[in-house]
This record gives structure tokens, C-alpha cells and sequence, in this order.
């Protein structure tokens, strides 16, 4: 029988993640703008950056809970040791993705390393917090009180960093100087990511149950296999996503709703400096649409005692997409912007917080029709649409502010096309994104809350026979 959730993990599962999300911000919401206007890279080569960064993170997306789950545990467990293994590295390589050095070919070179290799260290981490939630977790309630409390401390994360990521940043100017703030930001953020992944290393001690009890004498016969000894194979792992609708919808749908996100992020700066004229915006935007995201994130264990994950989920989508939509047409009145994307941000806490629970009930399904476990594979797969929004994201407002004519060295007031475009990407595109994720997730995720009790039960039976 599984432990029971003590009340640590109850109120602090998602330090980590508080963490970590404080640590990621400073990439999503000042790393293109950090290209563009402090180290002036043209477009095309803001383009090159981000797309080869992404490109290359996306397409190890898959690999990290292969990997977690395909090798033998080390000395702390399967998932608990991927925590605090390598994560101390992060902040030294994380850095260098917002320093410029040198002229030329060396600071492309750089910043895409240093990207590629601190976003690949720190996946580790990412995908075992995740995929720990299906191995603590005894039952639904379970997985989604861990994934509701992780959402709200990721959230609450946001709305921190919306208050103090800039304001941090400029008082660090004054040590390293304008040129380097954001990479000192970088830095710091890194450092107390390593803290928080380190906590939830501590509140998981004495969760994970070993694979097999090894002895002194063991008659080969008896012995576990090799396979056995390493985890899941890589085989039954691809054969059992095919086999698994319900995961392959999710895995599109969250597509779209992180596309809609990192679009958003990322655009925000531009659309405060030149449709609104006010970047001093940005900071009130950013704190009161996480306002609402975390209430989101912290309502949605409620919602989900009257009513389904997935009603939950398409809903939410709904609401975000539809808020989104509605924004366009007031794109030109900053606070009705601002009001009606922290309505979009309600449903999008809602939504992230629902997104674990619902991997690791695809997770289950995996584990009653093959018999092994993927939990690892499966939490892993979440990261997928992840990296891919990013690829799109960095495509998607380059190309379009290429349409439309869009020059950092231009003066602050922006043409009315301009002002357009931008809004077009900030607002229009990310909610019909959102909507057409919604149908998906309506019409493609087939697992009812009944259904996945009784696979639980199932599995257990069949470890204790």
C-alpha cells in the first residue's frame, strides 16, 4: 500500500515549482526582448536564435522521462534523485543565454549553447517533480490535490515575479551594469530553483517503493531481468502512446493552450511600449492577470468535486479562448485588455492546474493495459507540447512582426497596422488557438473518473497477487 500524503506534501508540494517557474520566466517573458533591444540582433537573427534553441528542446522533450524510466534508479530512487543530481549546474549555464560577449558569430554561438544545454540539465528535474505525482498519489483526489497545490505555488510564482522580475533585474544593473541584468536575474532565479527542487526532494523522502529487493545469494532463476533491473523498455513505452487516445489528445491540446501562453508572454512587452504607450503597464498586467491565474489554480480542486476533469479542462479552455477573442476588439483600451486577460488567466490557472491530474490518469490507462509502468514516459510526454509551443511561439511573433513592418530602432508610437499586428498576435491568435484545444480535448479524451478508480484498484491487485 502507498503512504499516505502527509500534510507536508499537502501545503508544500510546489515550492519546487515556485521555484522553477520564477527561473523560467525570466526566459519566457524577457529573453526575445533581450535579443531585439539590448543586444540588437536583427529579426532574422532573433529568429535563428530562438527557433534553434527550441527546435533542439523539443526535440529531447520526449527523451527525459524515457530516460528516467528507462534506466536503472540511482541511490535516492527513480524520480527523487533526478531532483538534486545535476540541477546545481543550471544557474552557471543558464546565464550565458542573456550575456552578450563579443561581436559577430561568438555570442549566437554562445547564447544557443548556453540555452540548449541549461533548458537540457533542468528537464531532469521538471519531468521527475511531474512524474512523481502518479507515485504518491493513491487514488484521483490524491493526484489532484498534489497537482491543484503545485499549480497554485507556480502561479503564485507569476504573480512574484511580475512584482519584483524587472524591478530585481534593474537593481542588479546597478552591480553588473544595463547590458548584463538579465543574466544576473538568470543567475539568482537559477540558484533558488536548485533550493526548491531540493525541498521537494526532503517532502518525498519515503514515497517511492523500490523496483525489486535485491539480496546476498539470488538463485538466477530467480533474479530479475535485465530489463526489469533498468525499468520500462523503450519498445513497449512508443507502442503504448499510440495505444493511448485519451494521452495523444491531451498531448495536442495542451499544444495549443501553451502556444496561447508563451505567445502571450512573449508579446506582452511589445504590446505595452507600442499599443498601449505605457511599458509601465506591463508590471500591473502581469500582477493582476496571475491574481487570477492562481485563484484559478487554487478553485480548481473544487470544481473538480462537482464535476469531471475533462468537463473542467474543455471548459476552461473555453473560457480562456473566448476572453482572448473578446480582447481583439478592445485591443486599442489597454484596461479592458488587461481586465478580460485576467479573466482568459482564470481559466488558464484552471487548466494548469488540471493538466497533471489528467497525465497521470492517461498514465494509469498505460499501466493497466500494458502491465508496466511509464509513469516517467507519460508525465515526460507533458513537457512535448511545451517545447513545441516554444518552436511556434519564437516562429509565430517573429513572422509576424516581419508582416507587418515591426523595427525596435522606431519610435515608441507605432502605426496603426503596426499596433494591429501586434494585438493580432497577443490577443486573436492565442485565443483561437485555445478554442480549437477545447474541441479537441471534448472529443478525443475518453476516460471517466470511474473508470480510472477501477484501473487503480486493478493494478494494485495485481502487484499484491
Amino acid at each position: 500500500m502507498k503512504k499516505e500524503l502527509s500534510k507536508g506534501l499537502k501545503r508544500f508540494y510546489g515550492i519546487g515549482d515556485l521555484c522553477f517557474t520564477l527561473m523560467s520566466q525570466v526566459q519566457d517573458v524577457f529573453f526575445n526582448f533581450f535579443l531585439t533591444n539590448i543586444a540588437l540582433f536583427s529579426l532574422g537573427t532573433t529568429t535563428l536564435i530562438t527557433t534553434i534553441t527550441t527546435v533542439v528542446d523539443a526535440a529531447f522533450s520526449w527523451v527525459y522521462g524515457a530516460i528516467i524510466n528507462g534506466t536503472k534508479p540511482m541511490r535516492w530512487g527513480r524520480y527523487r534523485s533526478w531532483l538534486v543530481a545535476f540541477t546545481w549546474i543550471v544557474p552557471f549555464i543558464y546565464t550565458f543565454k542573456f550575456i552578450k560577449i563579443g561581436e559577430g558569430l561568438l555570442p549566437i554561438v554562445i547564447i544557443i549553447a548556453a540555452g540548449i544545454v541549461s533548458s537540457f540539465i533542468w528537464n531532469f528535474p521538471y519531468v521527475a517533480n511531474m512524474s512523481i505525482i502518479p507515485v504518491i498519489g493513491k487514488t484521483p483526489a490524491d493526484r489532484m490535490q498534489l497537482s491543484s497545490t503545485r499549480a497554485v505555488y507556480s502561479r503564485a510564482s507569476s504573480i512574484l515575479f511580475s512584482y519584483m522580475g524587472l524591478p530585481l533585474a534593474d537593481f542588479l544593473s546597478n552591480f553588473v551594469g544595463e547590458a548584463y541584468k538579465f543574466g544576473a536575474l538568470a543567475f539568482v532565479l537559477g540558484v533558488l530553483m536548485v533550493i526548491g527542487y531540493f525541498i521537494h526532494f526532503k517532502l518525498t523522502e519515503g514515497y517511492e517503493e523500490p523496483l525489486y529487493e535485491e539480496t546476498p545469494v539470488v538463485e538466477k532463476s530467480n533474479r530479475p531481468s535485465k530489463e526489469k533491473k533498468k525499468g520500462t523498455s523503450g519498445k513497449s513505452m512508443v507502442k503504448g502512446l499510440f495505444q493511448n487516445g485519451p494521452l495523444l489528445s491531451l498531448i495536442v491540446a495542451e499544444m495549443t493552450r501553451w502556444l496561447a501562453n508563451f505567445v502571450i508572454l512573449g508579446c506582452a512587452m511589445y504590446y505595452f511600449q507600442y499599443v498601449a504607450g505605457n511599458s509601465g503597464m506591463l508590471a500591473t498586467y502581469l500582477l493582476v492577470a496571475n491574481i487570477f491565474c492562481m485563484v484559478g489554480a487554487f478553485a480548481s480542486k473544487y470544481f473538480a468535486k462537482k464535476m469531471s476533469s475533462k468537463i473542467l479542462f474543455f471548459l476552461s479552455f473555453m473560457l480562456m479562448g473566448g476572453m482572448l477573442v473578446i480582447a481583439r476588439l478592445f485591443y486599442s483600451i489597454p484596461w479592458i485588455v488587461i481586465i478580460l486577460m485576467a479573466v482568459a488567466q482564470f481559466g488558464f490557472g484552471c487548466i494548469y492546474s488540471t493538466s497533471p491530474a489528467m497525465f497521470a490518469d492517461t498514465a494509469i490507462l498505460a499501466e493497466w493495459k500494458t502491465g508496466e509502468d511509464g509513469s516517467a514516459w507519460i508525465m515526460g510526454l507533458g513537457n512535448v507540447p511545451l517545447k513545441v509551443a516554444l518552436v511556434l511561439r519564437g516562429l509565430l511573433i517573429n513572422g509576424v512582426f516581419a508582416l507587418i513592418g515591426f523595427s525596435a530602432t522606431e519610435t515608441e508610437q507605432a502605426s496603426t497596422a503596426i499596433q494591429s499586428g501586434i494585438s493580432n498576435v497577443f490577443l486573436l491568435i492565442p485565443g483561437i488557438a485555445v478554442l480549437i484545444g477545447g474541441i479537441i480535448i471534448l472529443l478525443g479524451f475518453k476516460l471517466t473518473k470511474q473508470q480510472i478508480e477501477q484501473m487503480s484498484e486493478d493494478i494494485e491487485m495485481r502487484k499484491s497477487s
